[in-house]
This record gives structure tokens, sequence and C-alpha cells, in this order.
């Protein structure tokens, strides 16, 4: 069955689907949303897909639960609504504010496997040492023997979170780079508060010239472009990469980049690593245009990027830390309300608009040598760039 969404769903020119089931489908979604308040239908989204949820043995209340007591880390579907319409989901620009029919769960357009990649920055799968299993919330620790995913060992993960969110205030969470004073961390608890939140679009500490940031967003977009478009395959160690970010961050592990992705689900998504890997990339251009990880200009410049014929976005006047950041004014700007705030008539937000042009790429099977111009030019820095630091209005007071 999901074969069969993978062909007709990435490969559009091919796809099977009539507008006669188009509009069946639609006719379905709106009859959710009679059923359904605005509470219910952004209501937290602890599973990406069905799919993903016969991958755990975890009922969806449970996560639920849990996902509240992350308050809105686990958010609406707003990554999961943006790459629906960019690979396909039938909506106007003007309408997008008032229009959540491209939000809701299982939706054809994008396949399961590109969703659980959108979703792999914020939930990557993770082994811990057994001396890192002893975190225990409401008296259930991490089992260690078992890869960890939220929908797997939600409280484990929800423990994790939490201390790394705290010990972060004061010491540096890092993977290969161990200094004094720094903590070992894993691939989550790194990605949100350590060296790795250049998966968010994100410096890892204040005071990083924004270039350096550029450079590890640009290293590992070509990274998990090339493992998209099949130039790097799955069985690659990554510590053989040539990529200094991917050498820098994970050229101490014996990984493998299906160990990085899909840790654990070997067995059922090693056909479908590039979607994944796809996924991933979007997430991070998505995250680029969030306020609160990345400042841009308050317009773009007249022009097109070089070598593309596609418009150039605003550019990036500074990359912000999460370290130092009020959770709830980060949050903000992740939601669908901070996104369809700049909504037009004729004009797509920024992260659509960067999503569509990425999704006809992949269509096409472009090499990242076709892709690296544009994936620069949407990082481009302004004139007037700044060190990372919280950003101002997002400061913990």
């Amino acid at each position: 069955m999901y074969a069969a969404i993978d062909k007709t769903v990435v490969n559009r020119r091919e796809s099977s689907l009539s507008v006669r089931s188009v509009a069946r489908l639609f006719a379905m979604v709106a009859g959710a949303l009679a059923l359904t308040n605005a509470a219910m239908a952004f209501q937290i989204a602890p599973m990406g897909s069905a799919f993903e949820s016969k991958l755990t043995n975890e009922t969806e209340n449970s996560l639920a639960t849990v996902a509240g007591r992350l308050g809105v880390l686990i958010k609406g579907r707003i990554h999961e609504e943006i790459t629906q319409i960019g690979m396909g989901c039938p909506i106007e620009p003007g309408n997008l504010a008032q229009d959540i029919s491209c939000s809701f769960r299982d939706l054809p357009f994008a396949t399961p496997y590109v969703i659980y990649g959108v979703r792999w920055n914020d939930l990557p799968p993770f082994k811990l040492s057994p001396d890192e299993g002893n975190c225990t919330y409401l008296g259930k620790s991490c089992n260690v023997s078992q890869t960890i995913r939220f929908s797997t060992q939600p409280l484990c993960w929800y423990c994790l979170f939490k201390d790394a969110e705290k010990k972060a205030q004061t010491q540096p969470i890092v993977g290969c780079n161990k200094t004094k004073g720094s903590l070992h961390g894993n691939v989550m608890t790194r990605s949100h508060f350590g060296d790795l939140q250049f998966l968010h679009a994100m410096a890892s500490e204040e005071g990083v010239h924004p270039g350096a940031t550029r450079a590890k967003v640009l290293d590992w977009l070509e990274f998990a472009w090339k493992v998209s478009s099949r130039e790097i395959k799955p069985d690659t160690f990554l510590r053989d990469i040539d990529n200094a970010t991917l050498k820098e961050h994970f050229g101490c592990t014996q990984w493998r980049v299906s160990d990085l992705y899909i840790l654990g689900r070997q067995d059922k998504l090693l056909p479908y690593l590039h979607h994944v890997a796809f996924g991933s990339v979007l997430h991070t251009v998505q995250d680029s245009f969030a306020g609160a990880h990345a400042s841009r200009e308050t317009s773009a410049p007249i022009g097109m990027c070089q070598d593309t014929g596609l418009a150039q976005p605003r550019r990036i006047v500074e990359f912000h830390t999460y370290g130092a950041q009020d959770g709830s004014l980060h949050d903000e700007q992740d939601s669908r309300e901070a996104m369809t705030r700049v909504s037009a008539a004729e004009k797509w937000p920024d992260a659509v608009e960067a999503t569509r042009n990425l999704s006809r790429f992949y269509e096409d099977r472009a090499r990242w040598s076709e892709v690296q111009p544009y994936m620069q030019c949407l990082f481009e820095l302004a004139d007037g760039r700044k060190d990372s630091s919280p950003g101002e209005q997002f400061r913990r007071r």
C-alpha cells in the first residue's frame, strides 16, 4: 500500500490521483471540519501519520498526554502542512489563513516517509549507553536496550529533554567535541539544545559569526540532499563522508547513514530512506523562515537566485540560538498563525514557496550540483549581518 503511495505522490507527473478522488478526499475533510472545532483541528500532534503509529507500542492517548506536558514543542502539524502544500495539496495562497484543509493527518500529497523525515529533526531516534539510562519520570526509567524515540518511550524522552533543557543553561551539550565542562548528548538533546542546532537553522551558542552557522547549515543540507538523491548510499559511514560538518559532529561515531535517520527501523524504512532525508532537508529550510530561528530582512532583494530562475528570498540578518530564549516566545514564531500572517492573495509564505521549489527539484531527481545554487541563495546573508544571539524579542527575562 505504501509503495503505491510512494509512486503516485512523489512523482506528480505520473500521478494516478484523479480529480474525482481529490474531490472525494476534500469532501471528507470538509465533513471532518464540520464535526470538529478549531481547538481539535490544531491539537498536539504526537504522531505524524497512521503509518508511523504502526511503529509504536504506545497508544496515541498516552503519547498525547506526554506531548501536552511538553507544551507546544510537538505542535500542530505546521511542518507537515507546509510540506503537503509544497507537494501538491490544492489550496490558493490567499485562502491559506482560513483554509486548514492541507493540515490534516494522512493526506496523500507527501508520502508518509517524507513526513517522517520532516519530523525527524525534532524527533530523531537514538540509543543510550547503560550509564545514560537513569532518567526517571513518573516512575518510568529509560530502557537502554531499545532505540529511543518519542513514540516508543515518551516518558524517557520527556525526562531526557527536560534534563537537557536545564543543564544546557550552564553546560554545552556536544557529541564528538567533548571539552572540560561539556556534556555528552544524544542526537535529540544535541539537536534541541546542543551542537546540532544547525538542523533547525540556528546557531549552537551566542556570538557565532553568521557565516560559520551558514556553512554548517549548507554542509548539512548538502549531506541530506545527497542522501535524498541517492548520491550517498544508506550503508555509508558518516565518518567517511567528505563533509567538514559531518566529520566535526559525527566523525567519532561508528554510525552509518541509515543509523542516523532510521535507527531501529532499518527493516521497514530502508527502501524509503531517500524520502526521509528529503523531509529532513525541508524541515531545516522551513525553520530558517521562522523568526525565532533566524532574523531575515523585512523585504526581499529584487532579483533571482543565480542560475535558477527562482526569486531570491529575504536575506538572513542573524541566526538565533535557543539556550537563552523564552520557550513560549520561540514557539509562537513556529506556529501556523505566524506562518500565515504574511499570506497575500498571490504570494505564498516564504517557507511554502521554498518547499514548492525544492519539491520540484526532488521530483526531477536533481543532484546536489543542480540544487546548490538555490540552497546558497536561500541562506544568503544580509549586508547588515549580526553574530548569533537569542534575539532581544525572544530573550528569556
